[in-house]
């Protein structure tokens, strides 16, 4: 049993009648990859964006923590010590060293003429970043 088309007589069956489909992309396909292409690139500029703010975020952290060590180990080598407050600015990061006695919930008796001495070093930066680093320090008052 044979089948035929039930379409129009008066129209051909084909425009390409060689047996052959034209090669190439239609519309709605052409137009499918270019929406899947532009939603992976939004993807990929949303991942790149973000990567980028962690990337300052933590660059202005490190930067941070570098400076509270290096303020509170000049302290910390410090011939003498007593309670004070200091502060600085180092390129984009402003500084605050307090320097305060500790309380004196120590658990080890301290010599006569040694008082501990709790060093807190807070570092502010632009964008609203914050660090702070303390230490304890044995020092005669």
């Amino acid at each position: 049993m044979k089948s035929e088309s039930t379409g129009s007589p008066a129209m051909p069956r084909c425009t390409n009648c060689d047996g052959h489909r034209e090669a190439g992309f239609s519309l709605v396909e052409v137009l499918c990859a270019l929406a899947i292409a532009a939603l992976a690139l939004s993807a990929l500029y949303r991942g790149l964006g973000s990567s980028l703010l962690a990337a300052r975020h933590l660059e202005g952290h490190l930067g941070a923590r570098v400076i509270a060590q290096s303020i509170l180990t000049d302290e910390l080598h410090a011939a003498a010590t007593a309670a004070a407050e200091r502060s600085g600015q180092s390129g984009a990061y402003a500084w605050r060293l307090t320097i305060a006695p500790a309380g004196s919930d120590v658990a080890v008796p301290l010599p006569r003429s040694y008082r501990l001495y709790r060093l807190t070093a807070d570092i502010t930066w632009d964008g609203g970043g914050h660090f702070t680093l303390d230490t304890l320090k044995l020092g005669t008052p």
